[in-house]
């Protein structure tokens, strides 16, 4: 919303009636938008529910000591 100071999740697809829908986070400046996290009304139908969560932290990948073989100096 141009000009406003207000947050929002999106929600892709709703799993209900699979359009996009946006959900209130709170103001941008003063509130946390992980309290807004959790049981949510469905805007396409008030009677269902769903739960608004984040997406899963991809996983690290190792660096270069983790890829190395052990190796001794004898080998060398």
């Amino acid at each position: 919303m141009p000009g406003t100071r207000v947050m929002f999740w999106v929600v892709n697809a709703c799993p209900y009636c699979g359009e996009q829908h946006l959900h209130l986070a709170g103001n941008l400046r003063s509130a946390d938008p992980g309290d807004t996290l959790g049981e949510q009304v469905a805007p396409c139908d008030p009677e269902k529910v769903y739960e608004l969560m984040l997406p899963p932290r991809p996983r690290k990948k190792k660096g270069k000591r983790g890829r190395r073989t052990d190796w001794s100096d004898e080998d060398w």
